[in-house]
């Protein structure tokens, strides 16, 4: 496999990325990492490192810088390091993208240069969430494609949460949610109370409305919402995860004695597990479904563990057959999903990371 590295994308771009893209090759030295950026920055940072042969350089003029309108940008910058990448792929010279980059640009980028899956109105980023039973994950989505959303686009989310999920994690029978403010039907909004009713229709695996507290219970293992929401729910949980092992150690100092410095020495392995399940770090990036392609959107402050794991996440799916088996269920699913050919493009509706 061959797997395009946005090398210009994100908080910490270059460097970041060109550290994560070298770290991976040398654990894959099977596949093929291409990085894709501006070689005069490339170059000073790939010397001090001393990549392997399967990593290699391909030159990109431009960026897309995380401010910009991100349909407009990516239109526009035609030699832009996320452009050039996704054509990349769409040539069939790679088999999946990562970026780090502006996600609405990642979203529009995806939709420009690749296209959508036949039946998809609007693809959504797909965000895994830790749980404490049910597989250990929880995928939410829409975590920030699409603002505004129509009751078939989050049944559409559905049925690839549900695909993805069975094929990617092994979860024979996912149980499929909405988020809503209360778990009674008469809660929620049109939108939810709408696409409810379409997804009491189908042959999901539909338990009805979740609460945000229930991400985390392990009861489902999808869950569906709007990209605002989505996005919303995905930052704060981010903030309480790590503001949580923050206030912890905090309180431990304070205390400063003998017997909290010897509680925190043993809680030590403890919190590096908890650290580990909350990072998002360790889960690298979110896959943008719905899309004829491989694209990963990596947080936009992704460390090069962050990208080496994001790439970890491409290669998997990638290889794993995901997209066939979306293919398939978003097919089988047009007995009883509407579709709104004409609606507004997701693409003018990206929320940015």
């Amino acid at each position: 496999m061959r797997l395009v590295l946005d090398a210009m994308g994100g908080d910490h771009a270059p460097a970041a990325p060109v550290e994560g893209g070298v770290l991976f090759a040398r654990a894959h030295p099977g596949h093929e990492v291409l990085l894709v950026g501006d070689e005069a920055k490339l170059a000073p940072l790939l010397g001090k490192l001393r990549p392997p042969a399967n990593l290699q350089v391909h030159h990109a003029s431009e960026v897309v810088e995380m401010d910009e309108h991100a349909s407009a940008a990516f239109r526009r910058k035609r030699d832009s390091s996320l452009r050039v990448g996704f054509e990349l792929v769409r040539d069939g010279r790679a088999e999946a993208l990562v970026s780090a980059g502006n996600s609405g640009a990642v979203m529009a980028g995806g939709l420009l240069s690749l296209g959508r899956l036949p039946g998809v109105e609007r693809p959504a980023i797909a965000a895994l969430f830790p749980a404490l039973k049910g597989g250990g994950r929880c995928l939410l989505l829409d975590a920030g494609a699409n603002v505004d959303c129509r009751p078939s686009h989050l049944a559409q989310f559905a049925v690839m949460g549900e695909a993805y999920v069975r094929a990617r994690m092994g979860v024979a029978r996912p149980r499929v949610a909405v988020l809503s403010n209360g778990e009674e039907s008469s809660k929620g909004t049109p939108l939810t109370r709408e696409a409810s009713e379409l997804l009491r229709r189908s042959d999901l695996d539909f338990v009805g409305y979740v609460e945000g507290k229930d991400l985390f219970s392990g009861e489902v293992q999808v869950v569906v919402t709007d990209g605002f929401t989505g996005n919303v729910v995905l930052k704060t949980s981010e903030g309480v995860g790590m503001g949580v092992i923050g206030l912890l150690r905090q309180a431990i100092e304070r205390r400063g004695g003998l017997a909290e410095k010897v509680g925190a020495m043993l809680l030590q392995p403890a919190l590096a597990g908890l650290r580990r399940v909350v990072d998002y770090a360790e889960y690298g990036g979110a896959p943008l479904l719905g899309i004829q392609g491989v694209g990963i959107v990596a947080h936009g402050r992704s460390t090069p563990r962050a990208l080496f794991n994001a790439l970890g996440a491409a290669l998997a799916m990638a290889e794993g057959g995901v997209q066939a088996e979306l293919t398939r269920c978003i097919e089988r699913a047009g007995a009883w999903l509407p579709t709104h050919p004409k609606g507004k493009r997701a693409t003018d509706a990206g929320v940015s990371d």
